[in-house]
């Protein structure tokens, strides 16, 4: 996901100097236009967590969505990753949870602001 992060940065420092050509102005307004929609709406409407006193709620999506639950007892382990761009240019990262009976990143929670502030929160519920 921080490729795409870094991807929609680009179009948006591509787009700006787009916009003072008469003929191509266009090209800039929609490069600009996407990266707002992206940043601006779709991240926050795709992607919604909630720590409930018994699980972890995620939704995911916006047209088609999929809804992930999960109880804290279930919850063997939490990674944090945090790609150089994401750290410096968006200050996100992804928390992965790791169930029972899994070896791998089962559930992602994307683009999350002050990870290592939701992995604390996380694991004071979990260990109630």
């Amino acid at each position: 996901m921080s490729f795409i992060k870094f991807y929609l940065i680009v179009f948006g420092i591509i787009g700006f100097p787009l916009l003072f050509f008469k003929d191509i102005r266009w090209m800039g307004i929609s490069f600009i236009l996407f990266v707002f929609f992206y940043f601006g709406f779709y991240l926050k409407a795709a992607n919604a967590y909630a720590f409930t006193n018994k699980r972890v709620l995620i939704h995911q999506g916006w047209l088609s969505t999929h809804m992930i639950s999960v109880d804290y007892s279930k919850i063997t382990d939490v990674h944090i990753r945090e790609s150089f761009f994401a750290k410096i240019i968006t200050h996100t990262g992804n928390i992965a949870i790791i169930t029972a009976g899994t070896t791998r990143d089962q559930i992602i929670l994307g683009n999350v602001n002050e990870p290592y502030e939701i992995k604390k929160r996380l694991d004071a519920l979990k260990d109630k």
